[in-house]
């Protein structure tokens, strides 16, 4: 069977403290879990053409994989002005090589 792109992957998390635990992280969640990490400091609101589910997957990220993300509060403007989110990795989290994968 053909691997697919968002199949779970093992990934380290490092917390504040120095605590590491390994996680294995598929689908929307890992995809999202990317492009936090691809925008680092910035951080990433649903507004940034990821799509209306963005809360749901930082939701799923936060409560069902336990990866501390931080969200603001965050004005905008537009059409429909109001709030949104922005959402930031509050770890340090990577992929694990491959043959780490069972080490997990």
């Amino acid at each position: 069977m053909a691997k697919k792109k968002w199949d779970k992957a093992p990934y380290e998390i490092t917390l504040a403290t120095g605590e590491r635990r390994t996680v294995f992280i598929g689908g929307r969640v890992r995809w999202a879990i990317e492009e936090l990490r691809k925008a680092g400091a910035q951080g990433r609101t649903g507004r940034e053409a990821l799509g209306p589910r963005w809360a749901a997957y930082m939701h799923d990220a936060k409560h069902g994989y336990k990866i501390p993300i931080r969200d603001e509060w965050e004005p905008h403007e537009g059409e429909h002005p109001g709030r949104h989110k922005r959402w930031f990795l509050d770890c340090r989290i990577r992929p694990l090589p491959k043959q780490q994968e069972g080490a997990a």
